[in-house]
């Protein structure tokens, strides 16, 4: 559906957008009143948990004229990665109990969040530029 290939695009570069703002907000000076709408903790929580669904949804829709599963699998586990990152993240801003999945979880993802955004907003360009490529 083109729905959902719209939908992974927007979700892959706002969501990556919000996880790099503090390395990508220094040099683009214009994005700081978009930057302070992804700030908001119920912001983060609520595209972190669009992101996953729409992650998932790519992988089991196709798009036609593609291959199933793998025609969009990057854009769709850097939708999901997106998602995770956000939601664990607003988690733990939130709730003081951690548990050891929350925590691997933790280690993975979020103190990785700049790279995993940035590769998130590459990808959503190129899904965008290269609809018919391969895994994009």
């Amino acid at each position: 559906m083109l729905q959902f290939y719209f939908l992974s695009i927007v979700t892959n570069v706002l969501g990556g957008f919000a996880l790099s703002f503090d390395t990508i907000g220094d040099r683009f000076t214009g994005l700081s009143s978009l930057g302070e709408l992804f700030e908001k903790n119920r912001t983060r929580m609520i595209l972190g948990i669009i992101a996953i669904v729409f992650g998932v949804f790519k992988l089991l829709s196709v798009t036609k004229g593609d291959i199933p599963v793998v025609g969009d699998l990057i854009p769709a586990l850097s939708g999901i990665a997106i998602g995770i990152t956000l939601t664990v993240e607003s988690y733990k801003q939130r709730s003081d109990v951690t548990t050891p999945a929350v925590e691997r979880i933790d280690n993975v993802f979020v103190r990785n969040k700049s790279l995993i955004g940035i590769i998130g907003i590459v990808v959503g360009v190129l899904h965008f530029l290269f609809p018919t490529v391969l895994f994009l």
